[in-house]
């Protein structure tokens, strides 16, 4: 249950920072995907710090649900 909730809190912010790059990338030129990048590198950032607890969060319960039982 947990873990679902992880993965579906990571694959959220993992879908918002693809659209924003999307919309970068959709720019018809390098100026105005430069000018797109900046407005949104503050979000971009935002996104990125969400991430990483939850990507922490997520390492430490796998690493606690496969711990090496063959002691």
């Amino acid at each position: 249950m947990k873990q679902e909730k992880l993965l579906e809190a990571m694959a959220k912010i993992i879908s918002k920072m693809q659209s924003i790059n999307i919309w970068i990338d959709d720019a018809r030129i390098n100026r105005i995907a430069r000018i797109r990048y900046q407005k949104s590198k503050p979000r971009l950032r935002e996104l990125i710090e969400a991430h990483k607890p939850l990507m922490r969060a997520y390492g430490a319960l796998i690493k606690e649900n496969h711990q090496c039982t063959s002691r």
